[in-house]
């Protein structure tokens, strides 16, 4: 690699110089080009010429002048570098080794074709074992890997392949399930939930899960709870009291139903007292945990997860899975894309692909939407302009401009069942013509609009604020960190951009969602989404829970304080020769459930 490198180097000091084209060079001037001495340039010309890269011919004295001639492009030379570094597992070394060379498009198009083809499902065999590897890109860094810190979905994701709750939550079935709990009861009054462990769960360092773990994890979720998804949850944990090695009980505040849902969340995912309180704050990228897959490496460029033989509930089928940060990958065509992966996440499938590709459609699905800031003194205090905010963002031109697959206009972040019925405001649809003409006999006056939103979300800013520019309305878009948006913050801006995941805890984040917005209400109506909140926490009965979250969203909606965009439901795109893929799966495809059929 490092005789590549210095290849790369040489032919780089004389750029003008083509392949057979003779330069007449002297020993001290190579030396020079190479950073090395006269002795370690003679060692080094060799070799290239040995590997047939280059054609040196010395002569003798000093002041003779040596023929050199390039017998390799360095084109050839720079994706031969790249790919051994991606080998060494070194993506980061291998993209700036492209990024910094004088090379042409076509080379860099070359390696990202080369590299979306070390993706997908490989298998080797050593001995009498075959070893299978999962291997496929993701477009964005891994910040944090710790149950209590996770912001985005893919983290999520590797936390649950990673780490367990105590109980899991089947939105399929609507019931809840044993895990790391094998059973539980809770108090007449609803007040106390008690755990029994399982015995022999195992962390990945080694150790015995106890209920000491399962306390020290309640009581530091309470500890981190400032602006934290579920809040409002740890809030109500009065205590947590160990009954002995395998039992642990939890005292609320009040009665809570949604309680067990939240225990079965991967924000309650278990984690060991002893490896998370050596380790502090770097918990987040060296983790530990009981999960199916145990992490063994983790950079910039590459998370790597290997199976954990003695998970509680069965060994995974995969062997590693490699997740590979590869910032601004080229678009690839259908076809080659089908030749480089065996798993594609958000990935339309043509109408002509061949036979062996089947598709998948998750139930879950994301839903951006907006909501007004009622607490900044402004022109979207005034409902009526609200409205017309609301009609200017015309969903037909919003998924036009979107483009992509398995974008669907959104009027309802769910619908709980049929027989539903409650008010919901006014259409407020108008002709582009009609509509700027609207605006501009109106109160406004041409305030600056001002859209807060994540940087993971800026597309869909700058999309809402062009269509309300071309409505007459002026604005700007405000990006800030997904922990500043949690702050005060966003309560500087008119209009707040966000992302709700309706996946297996759609009833909690929803729960959530309206606990959060209660921040920028006006107080009548913060009181009465308190007090249907309020009756929420209280009810047993799944159904009457779901109509009471459907009474929030009409309320919310009739006042206009909260605007639909879009939904995004997760296309899963698979070989068939990879098994295990689930039908009615609601987010990604589970790891531990793949295997594959050569």
């Amino acid at each position: 690699m490092k005789l590549a490198a210095h290849y790369m180097r040489l032919h780089d000091q004389y750029p003008h110089a083509g392949v057979q084209h003779e330069l007449s060079i002297t020993l001290n001037e190579l030396a020079e080009a190479l950073g090395c001495s006269p002795r370690n340039a003679q060692l080094l010309l060799k070799k290239m010429q040995d590997l047939g890269w280059l054609e040196w011919t010395p002569k003798r004295g000093r002041s003779n002048r040596s023929l050199l001639s390039f017998r390799v492009p360095a084109e050839e030379i720079a994706l031969l570098l790249a790919k051994e570094l991606v080998e060494r597992k070194d993506l980061r070394g291998a993209l700036e080794q492209l990024s910094l060379s004088t090379l042409e498009g076509t080379v860099k198009e070359s390696f990202h074709r080369w590299l979306s083809g070390y993706f997908g499902i490989t298998s080797e065999v050593l001995g009498d074992k075959r070893l299978d590897t999962l291997r496929f890109p993701l477009t964005q860094p891994l910040q944090s890997l710790d149950p209590a810190t996770i912001h985005f979905s893919t983290e999520a994701h590797l936390v649950h392949q990673l780490f367990d709750p105590l109980v899991r939550y089947n939105r399929l079935t609507q019931t809840i399930e044993p895990h790391l709990a094998h059973a539980w009861e809770v108090s007449a009054d609803r007040k106390v939930w008690t755990f029994h462990l399982r015995k022999g769960v195992l962390f990945h360092h080694g150790r015995e899960l106890t209920a000491e773990d399962v306390a020290y994890t309640f009581n530091r979720l309470q500890r981190l709870s400032e602006g934290a998804l579920y809040s409002w949850v740890h809030q109500q944990i009065e205590r947590v009291d160990i009954v002995d090695p395998i039992t642990v009980s939890m005292r609320l505040t009040e009665p809570n139903e949604l309680f067990l849902q939240f225990a079965g969340t991967n924000r309650a995912s278990i984690v060991p007292a002893d490896a998370c309180e050596d380790k502090q704050e770097s918990f987040a990228l060296a983790p530990v945990g009981t999960g199916p897959f145990k992490l063994t490496h983790l950079d910039e460029s590459l998370c790597m997860l290997e199976a954990f033989p003695s998970y509680f509930q069965g060994r995974a089928h995969l062997d590693r899975v490699e997740l590979w940060h590869i910032p601004n990958l080229q678009t690839q065509d259908y076809d080659r894309t089908l030749e480089s992966f065996q798993v594609i996440h958000n990935f339309r499938l043509p109408l002509d692909a061949p036979n062996q590709w089947e598709q998948v459609q998750q139930q879950g699905a994301t839903c951006r939407f907006l909501t007004f800031n009622l607490l900044k003194q402004g022109p979207m205090n005034d409902p009526a302009l609200r409205g017309l905010v609301m009609a200017a963002l015309d969903r037909g031109k919003l998924l036009e401009r979107l483009g992509g697959d398995a974008i669907y206009t959104a009027d309802s972040f769910i619908r709980y069942g049929e027989g539903l019925s409650s008010p919901v405001a006014e259409p407020y649809t108008y002709e582009p013509g009609r509509l700027k003409a609207l605006v501009k006999r109106s109160d406004y006056q041409g305030q600056r609009l001002r859209i807060c939103t994540i940087m993971q979300y800026e597309e869909d800013a700058l999309l809402v604020q062009a269509l309300l520019q071309e409505a007459g309305f002026a604005c700007e878009v405000k990006l800030l960190s997904a922990q500043a948006f949690k702050s005060e913050q966003r309560l500087h801006a008119d209009l707040l951009l966000f992302s709700i995941m309706l996946d297996n805890d759609a009833e909690l984040r929803l729960f959530d969602l309206y606990t959060s917005m209660q921040r920028h209400l006006e107080p009548s109506l913060k009181s009465s989404v308190a007090a249907l909140l309020g009756q929420t926490l209280l009810e047993p009965s799944q159904s009457r829970r779901a109509e009471l979250l459907q009474r929030v969203e009409s309320l919310l909606t009739a006042r206009r304080v909260l605007g639909f965009l879009y939904f995004k439901r997760l296309k899963t795109v698979y070989h068939t020769s990879v098994k295990g893929i689930s039908q009615g799966a609601l987010d990604w495809v589970q790891f531990k459930n793949i295997w594959f059929k050569p």
